[in-house]
Formats: C-alpha cells, sequence, structure tokens
C-alpha cells in the first residue's frame, strides 16, 4: 500500500472512512478480498500470493481495520534494498488478532522491514511507524488525513494535493440504510476515477510523473511495471462495515461491493 486516505471523526454518524490505494509489482501475484485465514476466518481482505499475508484487512464482527504502508528507512535508503526475516504482510492480521490497544505488544519490529501500520474503528484511528530505527505511534486527528510512506505527512505532494479535496467531499451516510457505491462514499469513488485519468505518480528512482498523483504506474523495463493495481473502499461505525474493492481504477463500473454477511469466501 502507498496511500490511505483516512476521514476519522467519532463524532460522525459514519466514523470512519478509509479510502486505500495498493502500489505494487504487477507481475506480483494476488486475491481479491475474501475469507483467506482459516486460523482467523472473520477477517476478510486481499491476500499477497507469495507470503501470505494482506495489505489491508477487516474484522466486521469486531468493526475494526488494520492496513499497512511500506515505510521509508530513516537512512534513506530505498525501501526494498535489504532483506528481513519476517513479511510485513503478516502485521494486520497480527494486529487483527490483538484486542488490545497496542497491536505491536510484544513483537518485535526490527524483524520487519520499515513500515506503517493503520489501526482503526470507529473510536480510534492510530498509526504505528517503523523506521527500522524508532518505533513512532500517533493517533490520527478528526478530519482526514493522507497517510504515505513517510507516514504522517502533511507536507507531502499527494497529501497537500488531495486532502482538502477528500475532506470537502467526506460523506456521513446512515450505514443502516445506506449499502451501495455512491450512497455510502459519494464523490470518492468519482475522485479516485478522474485521479487514475491524470498524470500518473512514478517511482521514486524516476523523476517523470507528477508527484502529487494518486495513481502510480512505472515501466522499470525488462516488463517490470509498478503501478496502483487496486483500490479499497472501506465505512465503518460501531455496528456495520461497508466494503467496496476495484482492481481498475480508471473504469467507474468496476468497482465491486464485498459481501461481508457471507464472508467474501474465495471460491471452492
Amino acid at each position: 500500500m502507498c496511500t490511505v486516505i483516512v476521514g476519522f471523526d467519532p463524532g460522525a454518524d459514519t466514523p470512519l472512512l478509509i479510502a486505500a490505494l495498493r502500489d505494487e509489482m504487477t507481475s506480483r501475484p494476488w486475491e481479491r478480498p475474501a475469507r483467506h485465514w482459516p486460523d482467523q476466518p472473520d477477517l476478510v481482505g486481499g491476500r499477497d500470493r507469495l507470503a501470505g499475508g494482506t495489505w489491508l484487512a477487516v474484522d466486521p464482527v469486531r468493526i475494526r481495520v488494520s492496513a499497512l504502508l511500506n515505510g521509508w528507512p530513516w537512512d534513506g535508503r530505498m525501501p526494498w534494498e535489504g532483506t528481513y526475516p519476517a513479511s510485513r504482510g503478516e502485521l494486520p492480521l497480527r494486529a487483527l488478532a490483538h484486542t488490545g490497544r497496542d497491536p505491536l505488544h510484544g513483537q518485535d519490529p526490527t524483524l520487519y522491514a520499515p513500515f506503517h501500520l493503520l489501526d482503526a474503528d470507529a473510536h480510534r484511528a492510530t498509526l504505528h511507524s517503523w523506521d527500522g530505527r524508532c518505533l513512532d505511534t500517533r493517533t490520527l486527528p478528526t478530519g482526514v488525513s493522507v497517510v504515505v510512506n513517510t507516514g504522517l505527512d502533511p507536507d507531502d505532494p499527494r497529501a497537500a494535493r488531495h486532502a482538502p479535496e477528500f475532506a470537502r467531499t467526506r460523506p456521513d451516510p446512515d450505514l443502516a440504510a445506506a449499502a451501495d457505491l455512491e450512497a455510502v462514499w459519494g464523490r470518492w469513488p468519482g475522485l479516485i476515477t478522474e485521479a487514475a485519468h491524470a498524470a500518473p505518480r512514478s517511482a521514486g528512482a524516476d523523476e517523470s510523473g507528477d508527484p502529487t498523483g494518486l495513481i502510480a504506474r512505472a515501466d522499470l523495463g525488462d516488463g517490470r511495471i509498478w503501478a496502483t493495481g487496486s483500490v479499497t473502499l472501506l465505512a465503518l461505525d460501531r455496528h456495520t462495515v461497508r466494503y467496496a474493492f476495484t482492481d481498475a481504477p480508471a473504469d467507474p463500473g468496476a468497482w465491486r461491493m464485498v459481501d461481508l454477511s457471507t464472508g467474501g469466501r474465495p471460491p471452492e
């Protein structure tokens, strides 16, 4: 995950809204959101087929979400350099298995490459950031925040450009009555589509493209493409979760609601 937009307001009808954009090598295999983890049968999320973890998962029973972004190391190295004994993709699963306020309690962060881990529900939204040297935990403020690879960074070009527009159009539906894409998220899906048709953001080593772009695409040569491959929309109140997903953010008709009542189970 490279960009997570969080609209948090504990006094709202819908306290938590999330738009999460996953940037990854297009050759890396993955599976659509479903109940992929038998040892945590309530969790629903997309699954990384290489390491078995996820970039975002939801617990529709406890009404809680955890999302992962790759972090930027404290010493400025590119974030994919180095080897680590554990996959960051297990962190959202670990967070949702933990019932306390500190989902990293008892975990050794040095096992993982740098990361930002969002742990949120209708009551609080917390960001845990590990840069390879220090573990920082902060509470997201009321309002709309944009989390990127440098963390909660309002000066990041993406945050500076898009936070005001997502804040201005933040919906506040009654989730007991709202169940379809527009009723729940209002203008947010349209903002994603517009971003997908604008100039893309490029990889860190490539200075072409628009650094304010939400949607990424970079040709790294030899057939390797790094791009925004999927987008997740979430809305949570104290009793209900709504979940939408697309793997074609430029196509407004490609969004699909994930039916949590039937479990979103993967096909047999």
